[in-house]
């Protein structure tokens, strides 16, 4: 009995530690962004699968604009990857990601006048970080997506994608607000012609 109370309590203390993970993880990465220590970004962010997730994002956005039949949208989002490859390296930088993670907007393509509050993983309060902990979604054991800006309408809010690589938890999307959706796929547009 007393071996089984001592498992039970270690896979219990194993399990919050693993709840817990992705959100130091997160954490680590805001504390990067704020001293823009590009080593620790780079090594924290999957920049090939930040790239998959920024093109679904136009792609779905200017494919909403068009009317195509399923089959060509298929056809059209793959041809439209490789399109957007050249337009997407300029913004999966480092520095991009941290201008991201700073403010909610990429300097490249900031909007005047959009006063975008500045976004960081500081919970602040006890309250603020159990919001943020109950509306994050996790996928599976590996996968977790968390609100940034939990208090603005799902629209608006940024949200990020950690995904676990070996004992690591590395960013792997960003869900965009879909006004900064909407501007890139101009900018991408744009940068095509």
């Amino acid at each position: 009995m007393r071996w089984t109370s001592r498992i039970s309590f270690l896979l219990l203390v194993a399990w919050a530690i693993f709840m817990v993970s992705p959100f130091v993880a997160l954490y680590d990465l805001s504390k990067a962004v704020e001293v823009k220590d590009v080593a620790r970004i780079t090594e924290r962010v999957n920049f090939n699968a930040l790239r998959v997730s920024l093109a679904r994002q136009i792609l779905d956005e200017y494919l909403k604009t068009q009317e195509v039949s399923e089959r060509d949208r298929q056809l059209a989002a793959q041809a439209g990857a490789a399109a957007l490859n050249p337009f997407l390296e300029q913004l999966l930088t480092p520095q991009a990601v941290i201008d991201l993670l700073e403010d909610g907007q990429l300097q490249q393509i900031q909007q005047a006048g959009t006063g975008a509050p500045a976004i960081r993983f500081d919970p602040g309060s006890l309250q603020q970080a159990w919001r943020i902990f109950i509306l994050s979604e996790s996928q599976g054991f590996r996968a977790i997506t968390i609100p940034l800006t939990p208090d603005e309408p799902r629209d608006r809010q940024l949200r990020v994608t950690l995904r676990l690589s070996g004992t690591t938890w590395r960013l792997t999307g960003i869900d965009l607000p879909s006004s900064l959706q909407k501007e890139l796929r101009k900018r991408a547009a744009v940068a095509s012609k």
